[in-house]
């Protein structure tokens, strides 16, 4: 259960700040396909027929309220009056209500019959949709993404003090800044420029010591990845 809670926040976390920082909901694509013309999808009707439900039950509340105030009237009369209620009188007042429950039984009768969904084609038959294979695509790029920069971001734990609050600033300001790339002798030297505060760049450093330690290789090649960040300048 802790495991599946867990997993469950990171990806509500992914999605937030994916959204954010990613632009996960950004169009990827132009190209579109023609839809699935059997594709179920909730039937519009269905929602004009609750409205008229909903209109039927407020006619029906309003008529009994209006029944109830004559009916008082009628039976509580000024002082020196008298009130006369008759079977004609009260199946008068009774009338409009009748007419409104009955109104909103059909209303009822009538949505039920309506089925909750309906094939596509029915609805709109022209109706495309975006390449899916693009987005999902790109999808996969983002959340390559936001793993690679929240590993980094953990990888900071210990190597700066505030890292709990500004572990994935500092992160994007090191994905950002410029650099060197520089081949040599089996290896190939990524050489970064310093960050904006120096307590970040000695992070960066520590960091890059970490990636170094680890001995990736650049793809294709038997060139070993080697990371350095070049020293803060001195205040003059």
């Amino acid at each position: 259960m802790c495991w599946r809670i867990s997993s469950r926040w990171r990806e509500e976390n992914y999605f937030r700040y994916a959204r954010t920082r990613f632009a996960l909901d950004a169009l990827d694509s132009y190209a579109a396909a023609p839809d699935d013309p059997d594709r179920m999808v909730p039937n519009p009707a269905k929602k004009a027929a609750a409205a008229r439900i909903r209109q039927a039950e407020a006619a029906a509340q309003a008529a009994e309220a209006a029944r109830d105030a004559a009916l008082l009237q009628l039976r509580s009369p000024a002082p020196g009056q008298a009130a006369y209620l008759s079977n004609q009188v009260i199946n008068a007042l009774a009338a409009p209500v009748e007419d409104a429950w009955r109104e909103l039984d059909e209303a009822d009768q009538a949505a039920a019959a309506i089925p909750a969904r309906v094939p596509l084609g029915t609805l709109t038959p022209d109706m495309v949709r975006l390449d899916a294979e693009v987005k999902q695509i790109t999808h996969a790029i983002r959340m390559a993404a936001y793993n690679a920069e929240t590993s980094l971001a953990c990888a900071l734990d210990g190597h700066y003090a505030r890292a709990g609050d500004e572990a994935y600033a500092v992160i994007r300001e090191a994905l950002a800044v410029s650099g060197d790339i520089r081949p040599g002798d089996g290896e190939l030297l990524i050489r970064l420029d310093p960050l904006t505060a120096p307590r970040r760049t000695q992070a960066l450093a520590a960091l890059c010591d970490q990636l170094t330690a680890a001995g990736a290789r650049y793809p294709g090649t038997n060139l070993i990845l080697r990371y350095e960040v070049k020293p803060h300048p001195s205040p003059a």
